[in-house]
């Protein structure tokens, strides 16, 4: 029934062939004949299951192509195989029971920013090693978060000097239309880095930051996880649109230290990535592990590692 109603759902986006397969090995045998451009598939199914049938295509066995896009369908899956989903590299997740709204904003998703995959032999060595390896915060071959940045994440809290403490969180039970007027951060002169366009651009950070906080507090307990899709999307969009202009306006200044901040830029991409793929499977991430990488990102990213570039730009005669 799932799959007859996400193919209609999929030719209702527009998908002109669209095929279905009962289980993982005919999948991989359809797979193998067709050469879809798109997989969706569950992770529980008999005799091979979402994950492996993941595994094996990433590791380019029977011939498959190995970077097709894939989207698993999870329903209370277990952190250790979200996980592993992540480590080989899926492309996004969908919740059941999945709505036309969801895939829509899933095929949308990948057709703006689908990552790039590792060679074949990479996950083959990987699978070879240990096939039932779940490794936590690793993704694409690479450490994530690492222990220190782990415990800066858990440290951050609603009492942080850049937070606006005058709007203390609050619960959907408490929330009134005066605390709503609230925001969580208010932007502030001294979290400029000196470039107007570069302010604007954080500000639309802020604004996702503050968007998320109401979204918390005043709709999540109705359960509309459309609210957070929308705000992840703009999340990803802001990352791509900020990185881009912030390193075209560096390098075009000559910023001296440019290449040690495209690394760090390089690798909040991947945090991100890693945390909007767990939230996919489990929104109820996006009311605790996104939001804090949030206010992660906004308290080490934007006012400690960007501003260090702020006396740089205002010397600069080209600064705007």
């Amino acid at each position: 029934m799932i799959r007859d109603t996400i193919s209609l759902m999929a030719q209702a986006l527009g998908i002109k062939s669209v095929i279905t397969a009962a289980d993982g090995a005919e999948a991989i045998s359809r797979a193998f004949h067709e050469q879809p451009s798109l997989i969706i598939t569950d992770l529980q199914m008999e005799p091979i299951d979402g994950l492996e049938m993941l595994r094996l295509i990433r590791s380019g066995r029977y011939h498959l192509q190995h970077d097709v896009p894939i989207i698993i369908l999870t329903a209370n899956a277990s952190q250790s195989v979200i996980s592993e989903c992540i480590r080989y590299d899926v492309d996004a997740f969908m919740v059941k029971p999945v709505r036309k709204q969801d895939l829509e904003n899933r095929v949308q998703q990948l057709a703006k920013d689908t990552k790039s995959k590792k060679p074949p032999k990479y996950y083959f060595e990987m699978y070879q090693a240990d096939p039932a390896k779940s490794t936590d915060f690793e993704h694409n071959g690479a450490i994530v978060f690492t222990e220190e940045e782990q415990e800066k994440i858990e440290k951050i809290s609603d009492t942080s000097p850049t937070i606006d403490t005058t709007a203390p969180p609050v619960t959907p039970e408490q929330a009134t239309a005066k605390s709503k007027d609230r925001k969580f951060i208010r932007w502030q002169d001294k979290y400029s880095v000196g470039h107007s366009e570069l302010d604007a651009s954080n500000k639309q950070l802020l604004a996702i930051i503050n968007d998320t906080y109401e979204a918390i507090a005043y709709h999540h307990a109705d359960g509309e996880k459309g609210d957070f899709d929308d705000l992840a999307q703009r999340f990803r969009d802001y990352i791509v649109s900020h990185f881009q202009l912030e390193e075209d306006i560096l390098h075009d200044l000559a910023y001296p230290k440019y290449k040690q901040h495209a690394v760090i830029h390089e690798r909040l991409s991947r945090q991100a990535h890693y945390v909007l793929l767990q939230c996919q499977a489990d929104p109820e991430l996006y009311s605790s592990e996104f939001f804090k990488f949030l206010r992660y990102w906004w308290v080490h990213h934007v006012v400690k590692e960007d501003r260090q570039y702020r006396e740089f730009l205002s010397q600069s005669p080209q600064s705007a």
